[in-house]
């Protein structure tokens, strides 16, 4: 059923970096959403919110005040990875529609709750946008795929190295983040997912995952050590049904952010790149821009999940990610993350889960 011209109301969760970014789109950008509250517990988010959003949008520094209160109908989190289980489980128990940054939680159990409570309310949408599923270049490798034009894909690899970053924010961070992996990598590997057929000639239909192997490196920040952490990684990962992913991130480019993909299928293969078509020639030669981070890259992305989103409300529209996506990306970038701090292969067992002991 269609609401015509009716918006829905957000509530937005988390100021940081990416939640500035998407408190912009929600008041100003989006048609058929009312961006109604936005929630902070940080000093000084209430001055920012103030100077940059429509007056008539409500600020909390509460999350269970702003969740009770804010009239919204739906909410969009973006606040520390710790935070975001409890609130997608109090948001739907209050009958609100869910949108959450990734990953929904570094432990894999706490993610099973949070993805069995989203089925149990099929009345209610929830979606973990994974950005690259909504990157022009990457649906239109996935077209490619589903028109057969580059045969069986039966392997992916996958690049994603993040610029150099003099503060080291990441170090402090990877206390919460869960490593680089779960952080950074989770794109990645939902990537890989995305473009591989990961469920097809499966023999048991809970395992799409027979192993994983994972090595890293400290190349530049040794301090990452003690959060068993690297700041260059490999993974490996191979699926139930002999398909292949690998993945490399980093975090030491000088240049600026890079993600690239290639697909490697029976009839062809095709590469995703990041490099700019763009072409300098000065008294320095001749060189191609590149983009600072993955917010200038993938921005039209964080319009068009959003955009996805309310349709989904609004006229019971699909979804591109489902819960189950999540869910099985978090295990694989759990098991690499624990095989690169100890040095082992990870398996997964007959219901899917890795075996990390």
């Amino acid at each position: 059923m269609s609401f015509g011209n009716r918006r829905i109301k957000f509530a937005l969760f988390g100021l940081g970096r990416l939640g500035v970014l998407r408190a912009r789109i929600l008041a100003f950008q989006q048609p058929r959403i009312e961006l109604v509250a936005v929630c902070d517990t940080k000093p000084g988010t209430d001055k920012w919110a103030a100077e940059n959003l429509p007056p008539s949008v409500k600020y909390f520094s509460d999350p269970q005040e702003c969740l009770k209160n804010s009239g919204a109908e739906a909410v969009l989190i973006c606040t520390a990875t710790a935070t975001h289980a409890p609130l997608i489980l109090q948001a739907l128990d209050l009958n609100l529609h869910v949108m959450c940054e990734k990953p929904v939680s570094v432990d894999i159990a706490t993610t099973q709750a949070v993805v069995e409570k989203s089925a149990s309310r099929p009345d209610l949408k929830f979606l973990v946008p994974f950005t690259r599923r909504y990157d022009k270049s990457y649906r239109q490798a996935k077209a490619l795929i589903d028109n057969g034009d580059l045969g069986q894909i039966h392997a992916v690899e996958t690049t994603g190295i993040d610029q150099a970053d003099p503060n080291a924010f990441f170090v402090s961070f990877s206390e919460q983040s869960g490593g680089i992996f779960l952080d950074f990598g989770i794109h990645t590997v939902d990537a890989g997912r995305y473009l591989l057929d990961v469920k097809s000639g499966l023999y048991n239909p809970k395992k799409q995952v027979n192993r994983v192997i994972a090595f890293g490196q400290l190349a530049v920040y040794g301090d990452l050590a003690k959060y068993g952490d690297a700041d260059n990684v490999w993974g490996l990962v191979e699926f139930a049904n002999g398909k292949i992913l690998k993945t490399y991130l980093g975090r030491t480019l000088t240049s600026g952010f890079e993600d690239t993909t290639r697909l490697c299928g029976t009839k062809g293969h095709s590469i995703i790149s990041a490099n700019s078509n763009v072409e300098i020639r000065d008294h320095l030669g001749i060189r191609t821009q590149s983009v600072p981070d993955a917010f200038t890259l993938f921005d039209a992305t964080f319009l068009t999940d959003l955009a996805e989103f309310a349709d989904a409300v609004l006229d019971n529209k699909p979804l591109t990610c489902q819960p189950e996506d999540a869910f099985e990306a978090g295990k694989i970038c759990a098991a690499l993350q624990y095989s690169f701090r100890k040095g082992v292969p990870v398996y997964f067992d007959d219901n899917g889960l890795p075996i990390m002991e």
